[in-house]
């Protein structure tokens, strides 16, 4: 294997490219030239022998750009064109492999060549690598023994050989040893198969109820490889296996965690982590529930724990609605109730239900009130929303609290059963609201109402002195039993807080996108610079539209009235009469001729059937409401049931239940025989000073009454609530008293002038019933009991 070198003379190393000599040979315009002589920039051309052309000098930069211009080899060919080596190609490798392939191209160059590069000009070749003397295989040989004698290097001349090709094919690229430009993978050599294997036996581990170790993953992994990959396919040894668990990021010793653990961790997102944004106030608001951590006074009577349910506005970070209520877990049945014929539903918990989070959209859009006791600074008027434009356009902001009234747009929600349910679904459907479901155990999908829980508790739930912890582990000693505050109390200073500690503090992540160096901002501050460009409208909600969001039964109307939840409704002004009692609906499907009926859980007294003829709601008051005379709960007249069965009554009993809730009251009023200890931190009981006057210090009865001024029973007179305006409410006209017994009348009792009607809920105004503003909106029923009317 030989080699000529024709059309210039011989240079250490490569030759530049781009540059003509003289006697070369070269073709222009159809014509060939010689080079003759080089003046500058400028290349004199003189005609080959036996052309007719005329001498031409010509700029460098134009003939590298003329297309039809070539230098010809000996042969008359075109000398096809060389790229330039990619020198940043040798950034991409380690330098150690970089510095070799550098070593390689001086060595290749003087194979090539004969001389090394950087040699002075006239060198002669070193003795072995003269072109004219010796082959390429002498060459080759030669340089492999120099190699292998000097640098102690093991290589053949064959191995000279491939490296000079590769240098003469890709330049110093091809020198590069390729072991170093392997792409590392995760496995390593293992087979891809099998950590595909390893890794779907990990999640099918990580949900599992019971732990296991990695010893017993390895053992799965063999079995299962053998069964669907074959004898074939190799699976490592174990400690090779540990070393891969590592490098796929799983933690030997995490693999015995709790299962609850194991699968938070297997629902961690993979990097890059994404930020969730809007652009204006409502386009994008987070939905959900949490403990709050705090126990209160139950409507039984009895401490309780209580759940959050709040939106969180992602552009402003502001809650824009919050609603307390209590939770209670469930109670595992005795084996002679779960045999039993009839069940109570007792041994189920209560928490937040569907008709809060309808609630809770309806809160969004109405401003919130300064409640009596709320401080000065949480009113909307010495806040940073702007107070004037709004009040401009909504009269209801004058008396506000320091809230933002914003629309959500479009609603992320989880797949709590508080969500999911059909009633949420409609009251967003009736309000023009997208829902977004996040994915199942996916809470970075609505990772700001998370992180917005935390912050809640470490900032209000903490200072409360009935705060529990978030579990047993953050729970301090055991204290004597202190005052609890009631649900509405505990609300009350939720919606004070959230309007002073929470919209008006700066939060981190509200900064100006053009200014990130300035202060953060507030939820408050955000939202009036958010609102001047997406403007506001105020949306009124009258009392059907409430009705609109609350849950839907589909039932019929008998002789007695409407049966529903084992209580018997009824209307007495004739509403019914108008071919809904003992008539069907005439709508088919799932509603079988039934008739629509809206229901609060929370106000049981009444209910509210449509008639969809006409569109108008009637209302259907508790026939035994008289019995009971004072509000009461779904909850409580659950606990009445059980209560009355457990005595040998039925759970069709209504009045007597009625008057077994009567009894339940009374005894909530004086609190629990045996109180519970309610556990605080250290640090977090009630301030000294604050002690309500007249309770025993460290006594063990608890009594949230303490301190009340008595009651004097005999200046009672007759109940309040049995002195009806119109008799015919409880009583339709007709229909005959047994003997010794009368409707009251207002102006029966002692004391009362004889035209002074008092109605049948004047008394209730004032008893605290834990429920808020617009659950409360909705026990009120008119005077005559007429359908409600919508406000103007």
């Amino acid at each position: 294997m030989s080699e000529v070198l024709t059309g210039r003379p011989r240079v250490s190393g490569l030759a530049p490219r781009g540059i003509v000599a003289p006697g070369d040979r070269v073709r222009w315009m159809g014509e060939r030239y010689t080079v003759s002589a080089l003046s500058g920039t400028t290349v004199h051309l003189a005609p080959a022998t036996g052309s007719t052309a005329a001498p031409i000098a010509a700029s460098i930069q134009f003939l590298a750009v003329a297309e039809d211009f070539a230098v010809l080899d000996a042969t008359g060919l075109s000398l096809a064109g060389e790229p330039f080596p990619n020198w940043a190609m040798l950034e991409g490798v380690s330098p150690d492999c970089a510095r070799d392939a550098r070593m390689w191209q001086r060595h290749v160059i003087e194979v090539d060549t004969g001389l090394l590069p950087d040699v002075p000009e006239g060198s002669r070749p070193r003795e072995g690598y003269d072109p004219d003397r010796f082959t390429l295989i002498e060459r080759y040989q030669r340089k492999a023994a120099e190699l292998s004698a000097v640098l102690e290097w093991k290589v053949s001349w064959k191995t000279v050989q491939r490296k000079r090709l590769a240098f003469k094919q890709d330049g110093i690229w091809g020198l590069v040893d390729k072991r170093c430009t392997r792409k590392s993978t995760l496995h390593g050599r293992t087979d891809a198969r099998v950590v595909d294997l390893l890794l779907a036996l990990h999640e099918r581990q990580a949900k599992e109820q019971a732990a296991t170790d990695a010893r017993t993953l390895f053992k799965n992994l063999r079995r299962a490889a053998r069964a669907s990959l074959g004898q074939a396919v190799k699976v490592p040894a174990d400690p090779t296996l540990y070393a891969l668990l590592k490098r796929l990021g799983i933690d030997a010793m995490q693999l015995r965690d709790p299962t609850r653990r194991r699968k938070d961790r297997l629902n961690r997102p993979a990097p890059p982590f994404g930020v969730t944004t809007a652009t204006a106030p409502g386009e994008l608001v987070q939905i959900d529930s949490t403990a709050l951590d705090v126990k209160v006074l139950g409507d039984d009577g009895r401490p309780t724990q209580v759940e959050l349910t709040a939106a969180i506005d992602v552009f402003t970070r502001s809650i824009i609605a919050a609603v307390l209520r209590p939770k209670t877990a469930g109670r595992r049945k005795p084996r002679q109730q779960t045999r039993a014929l009839l069940s109570t539903g007792t041994s189920k918990g209560r928490a937040t239900k569907a008709v809060d989070a309808s609630l809770l959209l309806a809160l969004c859009m109405v401003p919130v009130p300064m409640r009596p006791g709320f401080d000065a600074a949480a009113s909307a008027a010495r806040s940073d929303l702007p107070y004037e434009e709004l009040l401009e356009v909504d009269a209801r902001m004058e008396h506000a609290a320091a809230r933002p009234v914003i629309m959500p747009e479009t609603i992320v929600i989880d797949h709590g059963t508080v969500f999911t349910g059909r009633t949420f679904f409609d009251a967003c459907s009736y309000l023009g609201i997208s829902v977004r479901p996040a994915r199942k155990r996916t809470p970075t999908d609505k990772a700001i109402v998370e992180r917005t829980f935390e912050s809640i508790k470490s900032l209000f739930s903490q200072h409360v002195n009935s705060y529990t912890g978030r579990d047993f582990t953050r729970r301090g000693k055991e204290i004597d039993p202190e005052r609890l505050w009631t649900l509405q109390e505990l609300d009350d200073l939720l919606q004070e807080w959230i309007a002073i500690g929470w919209q008006a503090r700066p939060h981190e992540e509200l900064r100006s996108p053009y200014e990130p160096n300035l202060p953060a901002l507030t939820p408050n501050q955000v939202y009036a610079a958010g609102v001047q460009a997406a403007g506001y409208v105020p949306i009124p909600l009258g009392f059907k539209d409430y009705l609109q969001l609350l849950p839907t039964a589909w039932v019929g109307v008998r002789d007695e009235g409407i049966r529903f939840k084992n209580r018997t409704y009824d209307n007495y002004r004739g509403e019914l009469e108008n071919g809904i009692r003992n008539a069907a609906s005439g709508l088919k499907g799932k509603r079988r001729d039934g008739w629509e009926l809206r229901y609060n859980p929370y106000t049981p007294e009444q209910v509210w059937l449509r008639d969809h003829r006409n569109g108008e709601w009637i209302t259907a008051v508790f026939k035994h409401q008289h019995l009971i005379g004072a509000p009461w709960t779904q909850h409580l007249w659950e606990t009445a049931t059980a209560e009355h069965v457990a005595r040998g009554g039925r759970v069709t009993d209504d009045d007597s239940i009625a008057q077994v809730l009567a009894e339940l009251l009374e005894r909530a009023g004086h609190g629990p025989d045996e109180p519970g200890v309610v556990s605080v931190p250290d640090g977090y009981g009630p301030l000294t000073g604050l002690d309500v006057e007249g309770t025993p210090p460290g006594g063990s009865v608890f009594d949230p009454f303490a301190g009340a001024a008595s009651l004097d029973l005999d200046a009672l007179g007759p109940l309040t609530v049995l002195e009806l305006d119109e008799t015919s409410l409880y009583t339709p006209e007709g229909l005959s008293l047994p003997d010794g017994v009368r409707p009251a009348t207002g102006g029966d009792g002692p004391g009362r002038g004889d035209t002074e009607e008092v109605p049948l809920w004047a008394d209730l105004d004032d008893l605290d019933d834990g429920l808020d503003a617009a659950a409360r909106l909705l026990l009120d029923p008119s005077a005559d009991t007429r359908a409600p009317q919508e406000d103007v």
